[in-house]
């Protein structure tokens, strides 16, 4: 497919069932997941010259597109409550366990995972342990076995490159 991503089959194999898991945690309704996955796949295949590789993985431009359909469906939901006249199936609803805040955090979460990857070991490993992990610049060196005025230029630098990183792929502008 054009834009470097794989084709619809390819996406649809690795990417239907974690999709599905998102749409249906998030919605509680198993047949709205199903309409949800369907429709990211759709749109992945309709937009695949928008895919960037360089901007990011297949995974998180899919999972992009489906937090926008469910947060999207969330809104109609909640604009015009659907009454359908009959009880609840409990095989097809579940109550919702995140709101919209969740949803983009967790989305987040995996772009800056994502772009923490493509530091080079020492960055990622030095702004994990300062960042993450909240260790002094001086605990961090001992576990780096380095000394402090490295720690603090790993910091630095990987934290410029990952700032650089998030920029290209949209998290941050």
């Amino acid at each position: 497919m054009a834009g470097g991503l794989r084709s619809l089959e390819e996406l649809q194999q690795e990417f239907t069932g974690p999709l599905h898991a998102f749409a249906l945690r998030r919605l509680g309704d198993r047949r709205a997941a199903e309409e949800v996955v369907q429709d990211t796949l759709v749109r992945a295949w309709r937009h695949a010259d928008r895919f960037d590789p360089a901007r990011g993985s297949e995974a998180a431009w899919l999972f992009t597109i489906a937090g926008n359909l469910v947060i999207d469906r969330l809104r109609r939901r909640q604009a015009r409550p659907v009454a359908t006249g009959r009880p609840p199936d409990p095989d097809t609803t579940m109550p919702l366990v995140a709101d919209d805040a969740e949803v983009d955090r967790i989305l987040e979460t995996w772009q800056l995972a994502e772009a923490l990857a493509t530091l080079s070991e020492e960055h990622r490993a030095a702004i994990v342990l300062c960042h993450h992990r909240g260790h002094s610049v001086a605990e961090a060196a001992g576990v780096l076995g380095v000394p402090e005025g490295t720690v603090k230029s790993r910091v630095y630098y990987g934290l410029r490159a990952l700032r650089l990183r998030l920029e290209e792929q949209g998290v941050m502008g």
